[in-house]
């Protein structure tokens, strides 16, 4: 499936059929031996892409990542130690606030991460854990890895912002980005404009109805200035 012939029904076939679902069947039994090994619960929260596209429909996502408050549950779950699961991953990356675990189906990262806005958990009927708000997904992007937000990064901004109403969401990102913060998003995007790397990123978001990669990036910088002007009222 190319990316310019993705539709609206791939989407939703893919959000009820799709590879995901089999990460987070593994997931499951990831945390569910996990917890049974620690003796508590470790309360994942499903955010990322994939999450996205469970509330939004907006483009196909392959992968799982769900993000935990303690880092001790990385040595539950790696690898290294628990060799109960290696007929199912086949290869990892282990550091000590993150774990990316390789299967034929994708990738399943566990990431540890607190909350950047303190709302309240969602739930969905079509996966098991709790979800991050998508405004939550959204703070993680621009906060942690704004200065090197990829295409898909940007894709999933303009998305949520176009979800979601755009006052109380702009007063919450502003909030939360600095002004060097901001500087390096917009150094992010106006590399984006010259880098061939990106338009080819870009043409591979499987999703209907996407905008021009100039056209988006004109967006998000225009974005930033209204998170800047909104920090210093």
């Amino acid at each position: 499936m190319t990316s310019n012939m993705t539709t609206h029904h791939d989407v939703l076939r893919f959000k009820t059929s799709g590879s995901w679902l089999e990460l987070a069947r593994i997931a499951v039994d990831l945390v569910t031996d996990a917890e049974q090994h620690a003796g508590v619960a470790m309360h994942p929260r499903l955010g990322g892409g994939t999450r996205l596209m469970l509330a939004l429909d907006h483009r196909i996502s392959d992968d799982i990542d769900l993000f935990i408050r303690d880092p001790q549950w990385i040595g539950y779950l790696s690898p290294r130690l628990n060799d109960r699961f290696e007929s199912v991953v086949t290869g990892y990356e282990e550091s000590a606030s993150a774990l990316k675990l390789r299967c034929p189906a994708g990738e399943i990262d566990f990431i540890v991460s607190m909350s950047l806005l303190g709302l309240p958990d969602e739930f969905a009927a079509e996966v098991s854990f709790a979800l991050e708000p998508i405004e939550e997904v959204l703070a993680k992007k621009l906060f942690y890895r704004g200065w090197a937000l990829t295409p898909r990064d940007l894709f999933d901004w303009r998305a949520v912002t176009r979800h979601s109403p755009t006052g109380p969401m702009g007063k919450r990102m502003a909030g939360l980005l600095s002004g060097d913060r901001l500087a390096a998003i917009r150094e992010a995007l106006l590399a984006m404009k010259t880098s061939n790397a990106a338009a080819v990123a870009w043409e591979a978001i499987r999703a209907p109805d996407k905008p021009a990669l100039g056209e988006s990036i004109d967006w998000a910088l225009t974005e930033t200035e209204s998170y800047a002007r909104a920090a210093s009222a």
